[in-house]
């Protein structure tokens, strides 16, 4: 088949994995805005990418792709049993690559599969570094899915295997969630510099204002005769103190610090 050819039957498939979609702009249910600063943008199609990868179906990457909803690019995949879908790609995929997908209880080291193949994570070898990791099996990738992202399997037991992500925290994963090898693609993305406001505009973020550039009415530092200062303990927009005052969820988040993060 010539390369036009085989351009013209990726993108027919590749129609099938996408669908347009709306804008809530930060509002809910009932057209109240809940979240601040969100609204315009581009238009964009959401596409359907696969985060359970149990076909147990080698296949062959046709296609790679950015992804407006994703930092990582993604990329299209025909397997050899006919099924097609987008799979997060893992750093230094190519277009021809072959990859598996699936469950598997046969022992790969760790360079026998290419990257961007999935697998029960008690199938890969210790040390080695996997991301788009099921939190709980069946449910479909939820770790370690942004660019650049991933983790290290440091500890296995016949049930549970231990990861160490970047941040440092070490998670306990069931051993036969699914977990592709290598890291995230896109390992550059956050070394991008927009370059000017519209860049953001694009995106859906709108500006910030400052609270003592609004009105009495609409923020606690609002009003005044020219130019004033915040008070001494600034406010959010609903009266509650904005700076060094800790919520419940973020003592929580303290204590598991203490318990879990590797130091």
């Amino acid at each position: 088949m010539s390369k036009n050819l085989l351009n013209f039957v990726f993108v027919k498939l590749a129609k099938h994995l996408k669908f347009g979609t709306y804008k809530r702009s930060g509002k809910n249910f009932s057209g109240k805005t809940c979240v601040f600063h969100r609204g315009g943008g581009n238009k964009k199609f959401y596409r359907l990418v696969d985060f359970y990868r149990r076909l147990n179906s080698f296949g062959a990457i046709c296609s790679i792709a950015y992804d407006p909803n994703r930092s990582a690019y993604i990329g299209l995949v025909l397997y050899d049993n006919g099924f097609f879908s987008y799979i997060v790609l893992a750093e230094g995929s190519i277009i021809g690559q072959r990859i598996f997908s699936g469950v598997t209880e046969v022992k790969f080291s760790k360079n026998s599969l290419n990257k961007s193949s999935s697998l029960a994570l008690s199938a890969i070898g210790l040390f080695g570094v996997v991301s788009n990791v099921e939190a709980r099996p069946f449910f479909g990738s939820s770790i370690a899915r942004a660019a650049g992202a991933g983790a290290v399997i440091v500890a296995a037991t016949p049930n549970f295997i231990t990861l160490k992500l970047r941040s440092g925290w070490l998670v306990n994963v069931a051993a036969n969630s699914i977990a592709s090898i290598g890291y995230v693609s896109n390992m550059l993305h956050n070394m991008r510099v927009l370059g000017k406001a519209g860049k953001n505009r694009g995106r859906g973020k709108r500006p910030v204002v400052r609270g003592v550039a609004m009105n009495p009415c609409d923020h606690p530092h609002g009003g005044g005769n020219g130019k004033t200062s915040p008070p001494a303990s600034p406010l959010s927009p609903w009266g509650k103190i904005t700076k060094g005052a800790h919520s419940k969820k973020k003592i929580k988040d303290k204590l598991k610090r203490r318990l879990f993060k590797v130091r």
